[in-house]
């Protein structure tokens, strides 16, 4: 390889309006690899679970105020199930492209964080909407 000597004297630098080629920023995209298309399948079902735990928890609370204690429990555990099984349908639905034996990932992605989401939004909401029935107890 031959070296291309350097220019002395009258030397053009480029400006920020030039066109420079070299430029890292504009780099080509590569095509999508099968890792990446399933990395963002699970990525967008893990979001839609964290979403339909806060749905749950919603529904869980504002269905179940006018029930005893017992059947608001039955309830919301009951509607939290049905959304669970749900979410699992859209991720068949989804097409991610997954081995077979890889299967239970479509179960056991975002269980933990659908759960704890249900969860906290059902305590939320359902304080949101008797904040007054804490303090009569209480006094």
């Amino acid at each position: 390889m031959a070296r291309h000597p350097k220019k002395k004297g009258n030397e053009k630098t480029p400006d920020a309006g030039d066109n420079v080629k070299d430029d890292p920023s504009e780099k080509p995209r590569a095509p999508e690899s099968d890792e990446s298309k399933i990395k963002r399948g699970f990525d967008k079902l893990f979001w839609l679970r964290v979403g339909l735990g806060i749905l749950a928890g919603s529904l869980s609370a504002g269905i179940g105020g006018p029930y005893d204690t017992s059947t608001r429990i039955g309830l919301g555990f009951g509607i939290m199930i049905v959304l669970f099984i749900f979410s699992y349908g859209i991720a068949k639905n989804m097409k991610i492209p997954i081995i077979p034996s890889d299967k239970r990932k479509l179960i056991t992605t975002g269980y933990g964080s659908y759960f704890l989401m249900f969860i906290f939004s059902w305590i939320l909401v359902n304080t949101l909407i008797h904040p007054d029935v804490g303090i009569n107890n209480i006094r």
